[in-house]
């Protein structure tokens, strides 16, 4: 008797229909236990091996931070210049010294926001995984409880490592925007003044729209101040706490500064 559910499942498909009927009539081989995929890999190894990455690029991303100095390029407040009575050590004599120094500062703050907002989606996807994944009750099919318990703190510890380093790019990036709207202050007394040195204000207004749309991330689509540690978080970094809950409202920010 023939199946009545044959036309509904391949209608008038007689190919489809005896390809079906003859590997429903194959016996199961069952000499062959189980074996899991072979690129099988665990929550917590992804995790590890994605810190590696982190790690490995963030070397030379140290490198560039330490060869831009932000320091050497921070702006005195007005306060602080009055009362020590320091010049602006960052100020130059004409505007075409103002405008080289403009541009150093253009290209040392892309050199740090373009790798940044790379490392910046691996640890996404890192802390992304481990609020998923790993929890109390969460075991390994290949590995020791105390196995699993070592590397989830090894985890943890290269996250929070992630979250150091991130910091302080974000740092540098805020002393280079205000290296960038210090420069701007003295680029713009240069406005109609004249002869080698005469700047136009429409010059001035594209300079400025260039720079607000770099050091606001809307250029990279990445809101890179988000990674700005208080008082609170270098505490916890310091001590490798990583509580569920503050990590959770953490991920929530975190998921929104790549867009």
């Amino acid at each position: 008797m023939p199946n009545p559910y044959d036309d509904f499942l391949f209608g008038d498909d007689e190919k489809k229909k005896k390809q079906y009927l003859d590997d429903e009539s194959k016996p199961l081989d069952l000499s062959r236990a189980y074996e899991p995929p072979i690129n099988h890999k665990e929550p917590l190894d992804e995790i590890l091996e994605r810190n590696k990455i982190f790690q490995k690029k963030a070397e030379s991303f140290s490198r560039i931070l330490s060869e831009a100095s932000a320091v050497d390029h921070k702006v005195l407040n007005n306060f602080t210049q009055i009362f020590l009575l320091a010049e602006n050590k960052n100020a130059r004599l004409d505007l075409p010294g103002e405008k080289e120094y403009y541009a150093f500062l253009n290209n040392a703050f892309e050199s740090i926001i373009v790798p940044m907002r790379e490392l910046a989606e691996i640890h996404q996807a890192s802390v992304l995984q481990f609020n998923e994944d790993i929890d109390n009750d969460y075991y390994s099919l290949d590995k020791i409880e105390k196995e699993v318990e070592q590397e989830i703190a090894l985890a943890i510890e290269g996250i929070q490592m992630q979250r150091k380093i991130l910091s302080e790019a974000s740092k540098d990036l805020e002393i280079f925007k205000d290296a960038l709207i210090d420069t701007e202050k003295r680029i713009k007394t240069f406005i109609g003044s004249g002869g080698e040195n005469n700047i136009s204000n429409s010059e001035v207004l594209i300079l400025i729209s260039k720079r607000e749309e770099m050091t606001s991330g809307n250029k990279h689509r990445f809101d890179y101040g988000f990674f700005e540690m208080n008082l609170l978080d270098k505490a916890a970094t310091s001590v490798g706490w990583y509580m569920k809950e503050t990590t959770s409202q953490y991920l929530n920010k975190l998921m929104s500064v790549l867009y």
